[in-house]
């Protein structure tokens, strides 16, 4: 066999594992998201007043944080390491005022230490609250702990990719939960679940 057809058969390799990598990472990323039914239920409480730090360290709570309305809660994965996570915090911050708009506030949930937290925001230029949960204790409380991975591994107690609307007592209004984090919705459909408990809200006497 030449050389030449060596290379074009190493080149060809390359490519298919190349593609391949690229298909399993970007594959679900270009489907509709799927949302599953697990953890906290609508109708539900969120223990707003349960301790959580600022992107600064310093104490923190869902309580502390919510809007006149609620609060639009994003739970992900990692503002360090997960590029999808990534992704998604600097796109819903483009919505943050539409969101405020509403009466609620926008804020993220990660077991992300504050450093990490204030590294992205700095970097990023994000304008909404992003909170870390040490110990996952929140992210347990509400049942969304990914159950993927074992003690020992570097996304233990990392969330399933999760959206939270919740009322200014901490009830939850509307929720979505990734059944793969690959998948997250988009800023319209976000918009689309505060848009829908804004016009429950309205419609009750």
């Amino acid at each position: 066999m030449s050389k030449k057809r060596i290379f074009l058969y190493i080149v060809g390799a390359v490519v298919l594992v190349i593609g391949g990598l690229a298909a399993w990472m970007l594959g679900p990323a270009l489907l509709p998201p799927k949302n599953i039914e697990v953890g906290v239920a609508v109708g539900e409480q969120a223990p707003v007043e349960m301790d959580l730090l600022d992107s600064a360290g310093q104490p923190a709570t869902l309580a502390a944080n919510l809007g006149e309305q609620g609060m639009v809660l994003v739970m992900v994965r990692s503002a360090d390491w997960c590029p999808f996570c990534k992704a998604q915090l600097m796109r819903t911050n483009d919505i943050r005022d539409a969101i405020s708009g509403k009466g609620y506030t926008l804020a993220s949930l990660s077991y992300d230490k504050p450093e990490i937290l204030a590294e992205f925001i700095q970097s990023q230029g994000i304008g909404y609250v992003m909170l870390s949960d040490p110990g996952s204790k929140m992210i347990d409380a509400l049942g969304l702990r990914d159950p993927q991975y074992e003690a020992g591994s570097f996304a233990y107690g990392v969330p399933r990719a999760s959206i939270l609307v919740l009322a200014p007592d901490g009830t939850v209004k509307a929720k979505y939960v990734a059944e793969d984090y690959r998948s997250r919705p988009s800023n319209e459909e976000v918009l689309a679940m505060v848009e829908g408990v804004s016009g429950e809200a309205a419609s009750k006497p």
